[in-house]
């Protein structure tokens, strides 16, 4: 029993310490999780501290952004994928109108936007779901109606998980930006329009003004060949050179119009540099014949042969310079001079030399001259008169052809203008040319086939007749309609289409054979008219026409022509087929001599024919005018007037076809019957003068002709 007790005893020890030693063990593990629990509850109040930091630092950075976006006058507007608004902020909310409360929820295309700007939208949306961001114009409603344009900057929104949950677009208001881009849109048609009123206003000017100025100066050498006294003679004197002066300022005017506009164009052909020079020369000491003062030319003994270029612009350059050489030097000497200064191949740069011992140019003016409308002081300018263009056109001249010009000059001492400009030695020797007329050119071609549809009888006589010396036996059309109905008969090599016709004019014609199936849709027409303006010019190209003949043309140009289309090649030497007169004949010096000249190249016969039609059909014609002028019948006087105007030039008369174009240009506009009356009287005036000198000439021609 004892041992029993006894191991008892033993057994309860065991589990006391047992127990003891679990609650030692329980009492370190209660210690450990008060000292976890210690840990955890800092690490809690530790994360809530910088939870409510970085929440903090959250709103202070939203705020921040907020008023960056504010500053920078920026609207924003969250849509989600549907396109319903989830958040608008308050700048875009003042540029539109609207508050937030009543823009949640709402489809933003349907509150800001018109149904034909939805495409565009709508593409856009499809972007941003895509990823895509964008930026574009929008033109959007406010809540009062009124529509601004906005430059929209779209990118796509992303949750947590990088899923795409809508789009945020930056509105920047661009409606000051565009009514300024619109303004100057608008601005810009203004200015064309205004340049095209320009154009048109010069190109009348140059009818309105030169026609009377050419009846001042023609009237003034008239009246220089009767009896005058010495007053009368000094008082005409002044008038003509007034009258000279304004002449020169127009033509100052249109040339630098031309230039500005870009009309005017290099033309290069060949010339002869040594005939030109001696005119040139010849000319000058004409007009300073009462001054003491000599007029030179020298020239390069390298430059013996025809070149290549813009011999018109040449002259052009040269008489400004030479002029102003004159007009600035009382006694002494005016001089060119031309020298090569470099050869390469076919090209030679020359350099000519326009000197004067005149009054000089101060040296701190000298950068001045070649500006548009610029002269030395106003001295000179009230002294010696002019536009200060002329300078500035012969530099434009000169820079056009790739040359330069500069100036040196010393006060009291002279001026000397030099420039360079390129051209092409064509190695042919350059012809002496004698004082009779050429008789005969030749045209490289055989059965050339050509329709003239031309309805004035003294052009159709002056074209049927170049081209039978030709060996060319036209096909004649009368007006438009016919020429149509021509091509469907016969294959023509070329067609000579005079642009206004009656019933069918050459437009119109034109546009009908190069649209309709016949034998000539491809065949070269050639443009004949005696407009001078630009946009005829435009137009007959843009449909379909191949080239453009200005009436009254000379038969050289003519014959250019021809060749140019028929052989594809120009006339290398006009010169080499011409034949000597065996005799000379003199028309009246009262008439357009050198128009003359070109246009008959000698030939009597044909200047009689010319003459004697005018005088049948073109004078009975006036009358007729006449009547229309009495009925007010503006179109049928326009079209009399555009008809009879190049008649007057092939008889010398090319002072009355201004005449005609000026009364042609107002009974278009319609002007008060006053002024067309006014113009047809100084037609009348001029006929009375000149009719009983062409009945002369013809008589002349034909004695000349029979002896």
């Amino acid at each position: 029993m004892e041992k029993q007790l006894a191991m008892l005893q033993r057994r309860l020890e065991r589990e006391r310490n047992a127990r003891k030693q679990a609650e030692s063990i329980l009492e370190q593990k209660a210690l450990e999780l008060f000292k976890a629990n210690e840990e955890l509850r800092a690490l809690n109040e530790d994360l809530e501290n910088k939870i409510a930091e970085r929440s903090k630092a959250l709103v202070e950075s939203e705020i921040r952004y907020k008023r960056i976006i504010e500053n920078m006058e920026l609207g924003l507007l969250e849509v989600d994928n549907d396109g319903k608004v989830i958040r608008a902020y308050d700048w875009f909310c003042d540029m539109t109108g609207y508050t937030e409360n009543e823009l949640l929820g709402k489809d933003a295309g349907n509150v800001f936007l018109t149904q034909d700007q939805r495409e565009l939208i709508d593409a856009q949306n499809d972007n941003r779901k895509r990823g895509q961001a964008g930026v574009y114009e929008l033109q959007i409603k406010k809540k009062n109606g009124e529509k601004i344009w906005v430059l929209i900057s779209g990118a796509p929104m992303y949750d947590t998980n990088d899923n795409i949950i809508g789009s945020v677009g930056v509105h920047y208001d661009i409606t000051a930006q565009k009514n300024l881009q619109n303004d100057l849109i608008e601005a810009r048609k203004v200015a064309e329009s205004a340049q095209q009123a320009e154009k048109q206003f010069l190109a009348n000017m140059s009818h309105e003004i030169r026609t009377p100025l050419n009846a001042v100066i023609g009237m003034t050498h008239l009246l220089f060949d009767t009896k005058l006294s010495p007053k009368q003679k000094e008082y005409l004197a002044i008038l003509r050179s007034s009258a000279d002066l304004l002449k020169g300022l127009i033509n100052d005017i249109l040339d630098f119009s031309k230039i500005e506009s870009g009309q005017m164009e290099v033309a290069p052909r060949e010339f002869d540099l040594i005939g030109l020079l001696k005119s040139l020369e010849k000319t000058f000491q004409l007009k300073v014949e009462k001054k003491p003062v000599e007029v030179r030319s020298r020239l390069d003994p390298q430059i013996q042969n025809m070149l290549i270029g813009d011999d018109l612009m040449l002259n052009q350059i040269l008489f400004n310079l030479v002029g102003n050489a004159i007009k600035f030097t009382s006694e002494g000497v005016v001089g060119v001079n031309v020298k090569v200064i470099d050869s390469k191949d076919k090209m030679k740069t020359l350099q000519f030399d326009v000197y004067d011992t005149g009054i000089g140019i101060p040296k701190k003016k000298q950068n001045l001259i070649f500006q548009d409308f610029k002269q030395v002081n106003k001295e000179i300018k009230l002294k010696y008169g002019g536009t200060g263009l002329g300078l500035a056109i012969t530099k434009r001249l000169i820079e056009m052809q790739k040359g330069k010009i500069w100036v040196e000059s010393e006060i009291g001492k002279g001026t000397r203008f030099s420039f360079t400009i390129p051209y092409e030695d064509t190695g042919r020797e350059a012809i002496i040319k004698n004082n009779q007329l050429p008789k005969k050119l030749t045209f490289i071609g055989e059965h050339c086939r050509v329709l003239v549809a031309e309805d004035n009888i003294m052009n159709r006589k002056y074209i049927n007749t170049l081209l039978k010396k030709w060996d060319i036996n036209p096909v004649m059309a009368h007006d438009g309609q016919e020429a149509i109905e021509a091509t469907k008969k016969q294959e023509f090599d070329i067609i000579l289409m005079d642009i206004q016709m009656p019933e069918v004019d050459g437009f119109e014609a034109t546009i009908s054979i190069r649209n309709t199936t016949n034998l000539n849709q491809k065949t070269p027409i050639i443009a004949l008219t005696a407009s001078a303006l630009t946009k005829e010019k435009d137009k007959a190209f843009s449909i379909g026409m191949n080239d453009f003949l200005s009436k009254p043309f000379a038969p050289i140009e003519l014959l250019r022509c021809l060749n140019k289309h028929v052989n594809q090649e120009e006339i290398n030497n006009p010169n080499q087929n011409q034949e000597d007169m065996e005799a000379i004949f003199s028309f009246n010096a009262k008439l357009d001599l050198d128009y003359l000249e070109d246009c008959y190249e000698g030939d009597l016969d044909y200047a009689s024919d010319m003459f004697s039609i005018f005088i049948e059909y073109t004078l009975p014609e006036v009358d007729h005018l006449e009547a229309l002028i009495a009925s007010k019948k503006y179109e049928e006087i326009r079209k009399a007037a555009h008809k009879m105007k190049p008649a007057f030039a092939m008889v010398g008369l090319t002072h009355i076809t201004d005449h005609m174009a000026a009364l042609e240009q107002t009974a278009k506009e319609k002007t008060e019957i006053n002024t067309i009356e006014l113009l047809f009287k100084e037609v009348k005036e001029e006929l009375s003068i000149f009719i009983p000198i062409l009945k002369q000439e013809l008589k002349k021609m034909q004695a000349f002709i029979n002896k």
